[in-house]
């Protein structure tokens, strides 16, 4: 039966026609789910008595993994190492060999701890790797083949598991020790805030460099105390590296302090140019994102090889603030040869020339614009007066590429995981299918997963080969009748729903961020309780019912909020409504304008991204919206 069922999971994974097949493969997922429920909490007997029935399904080795990682004994060796044999780059396996080697190094089994460790080679983890150099040392390794791998471990910013201890005593006999080297784990010690290191370390440096563990202690705590009189000694490289440290910490939040602090030290230390520039450089962002008056002097002194995007924005965002459009393309003209063909230095070449009256250039560069499908290529389209082009070209997948890639065992057991979902591990699998495989094959496994519903994998497969032309697997109608009614419920246009979870989570419902956003909407809890006017905690809002719910609930009040500005109600999804209302500019301002100067790149790039995502699924959607020609005729104004 099973190798039956798994003939029909080959067509259920390459081809659409499957559906008599659909309860025989549930059962056998049902039936998957018991045997790994005994792997992991029932007995030897109840385990082995129901592992058979799923021995070919292809995750059966999970399950196999789970319980062997229970019942680590030599008796269960040769299923070990079978296991890590067979899949050696599963995620499974990546768990089960940390697992075996523990056992190994535990029971000081040493000579069969080094035959595995040579297999799996080295699992992260640095109590193993150490008992591994120390063991081969003890049984005849060359010192001079193991010693320099020891400056990584010795380099670290906690203190190492006591089964290295052997390995440093030998390293530091053999003379790879140097005062320099203790000064640097210092260094990252005291950055990491591991006070725990920081007697050892200091004992152990030259005397002459002893005084540099306290300045570098002050400075990571209060970097401006480099300001306080006499705070430094000698005035060497070691002590330029703290200051150099501190005023970069320092930069964003008092760049008029930095300057000064600059101007009075940097004498009496021996500056290079580079660092002078570089210093320089950061003085003229920080400036700008205070929107101090010396900005934009301070931007048009950054040395033409130091001008990067950072510069390029603030230097036309300054330009455009001021309505002053010779002065745009004054400033757009004088950037770098290697940036005169970006697409925001054309656009608004093109913009402030059409001001001028030079309406052949504009139009020229205009024309050529609209031939991208993106957020430039958009607004150049609505000035051209014709349709934004989506330059769609879908994927050709034969049937045969289809089964092909159908038979690879990553890919069954990630199509598996998907179905169960085991989303992570679902991931785990993909990452390692796309890695071991040809670009053909990628761009089948993309369209495979959209045919599957699992609509992330394409958008970040197709980005990484660099296959941008087919929509619609970049930008999938995923949920779509979740989406549409909440946006009907909650009067937001759905193209706008669509473009806003496109880009927080591209679709992926268990999407969650370092800020703690949760879900295909990235809300966070606090926001979605404000909305709710009820508690919700993160768990919920992976679900996508609730997470819709209350996220066009939440888009509708930050509409209301900007007057039914669906500019100012994108950024204030990404930036917070209070901080986007400080952006707001001085006098009436064209909203195209207005984005370019925004303070905050990320809410820059997300307005940019949103808006162009809105103008794609209101196409798909054959919705007669253009957002693109909304805003030529927006202006933001002061006050909302």
């Amino acid at each position: 039966m099973i190798n039956a069922l798994k003939k029909v999971l080959v067509l259920c994974i390459g081809l659409a026609g499957f559906s008599s097949y659909a309860q025989d493969i549930e059962d056998i997922r049902e039936l998957y789910l018991k045997v790994e429920h005994e792997a992991r909490y029932g007995t030897k007997s109840s385990y082995l008595d129901i592992a058979q029935d799923i021995k070919d399904y292809p995750l059966a080795p999970y399950a196999e993994s789970i319980y062997l990682a229970r019942n680590m004994s030599l008796s269960n060796k040769r299923r070990i190492t079978g296991i890590i044999a067979s899949y050696p780059e599963a995620p499974f396996t990546q768990r089960l060999r940390k697992k075996w080697l523990n056992y190994l190094a535990d029971k000081q089994l040493r000579q069969a701890f080094l035959e595995q460790y040579v297999d799996v080679g080295d699992v992260g983890d640095v109590r193993l790797n150490c008992l591994n150099l120390t063991w081969q040392l003890q049984t005849g390794a060359a010192l001079t083949n193991i010693l320099p791998q020891i400056d990584n471990i010795w380099m670290a910013p906690v203190s190492q598991p006591k089964e290295c201890n052997y390995l440093f005593e030998r390293w530091e006999k053999a003379g790879f020790f140097t005062s320099d080297k203790a000064l640097e784990r210092l260094v990252l010690s005291i950055k990491k805030r591991n006070n725990a290191l920081i007697p050892y370390l200091k004992s152990r440096l030259a005397k002459s460099d002893t005084h540099l563990a306290s300045l570098w202690k002050s400075v990571v705590k209060k970097p401006s105390n480099v300001g306080k009189k006499n705070f430094f000694f000698l005035y060497n490289n070691k002590e330029k590296d703290i200051l150099l440290y501190a005023l970069n910490k320092m930069v964003f939040v008092s760049p008029e302090k930095v300057e000064s602090i600059w101007l009075k030290l940097s004498p009496k230390f021996s500056v290079s140019t580079t660092e002078t520039e570089f210093l320089s450089k950061r003085l003229a962002l920080a400036y700008a994102v205070t929107a101090h008056d010396s900005s934009l002097e301070w931007l048009l002194k950054v040395p033409e090889e130091l001008v990067d995007e950072s510069v390029k924005q603030w230097r036309l965002a300054y330009s455009l603030e001021s309505g002053d459009w010779q002065n745009t393309v004054n400033i757009l003209s004088s950037l770098p040869d290697k940036m005169q063909a970006d697409e925001s230095v054309v656009y608004w070449k093109a913009r402030a020339l059409e001001q001028l009256g030079n309406k052949d250039w504009s139009k020229k560069a205009f024309a050529e614009l609209s031939e991208d499908r993106g957020y430039y290529g958009f607004l150049s389209a609505n000035k051209m007066g014709v349709e934004a082009n989506l330059r769609h070209e879908p994927l050709q997948i034969s049937d045969l590429d289809f089964l092909n890639i159908g038979r690879s065992q990553v890919m069954q057991r990630a199509f598996e995981l998907f179905k169960i979902n085991r989303l992570n591990d679902a991931r785990r699998e993909w990452n390692l299918l796309i890695k071991n495989s040809t670009t053909r094959e990628k761009l089948a496994a993309a369209q495979l997963a959209y045919n599957w519903g699992w609509y992330d994998r394409p958008i970040f497969t197709l980005a990484a080969v660099g296959y941008l032309n087919d929509v619609n697997l970049r930008f999938p109608l995923a949920y779509k009748s979740l989406l549409s009614s909440n946006a009907k419920k909650n009067v937001v246009d759905p193209a706008f729903v669509f473009a806003i979870a496109r880009r927080e989570s591209s679709f992926m419902r268990d999407a969650y961020s370092s800020a703690g956003a949760a879900g295909l909407m990235q809300l966070k809890p606090s926001t979605a309780s404000y909305v709710a006017k009820s508690n919700v905690i993160k768990s919920q809002l992976f679900k996508p019912e609730k997470n819709v719910k209350l996220a066009t609930n939440y888009l509708s009040y930050l509409m209301k909020k900007s007057n039914g500005n669906p500019i100012v109600a994108t950024a204030a999804y990404n930036a917070g409504f209070s901080r986007v209302v400080t952006w707001l500019p001085n006098k009436d301002m064209p909203a195209d304008a207005w984005i370019e100067t925004i303070p905050y790149k990320e809410t820059r790039n997300y307005v940019k991204a949103v808006m162009a995502y809105t103008e794609v699924y209101q196409k798909l959607l054959k919705r007669p919206d253009n957002v693109f020609a909304s805003m030529q005729g927006t202006l933001i104004k002061p006050t909302l």
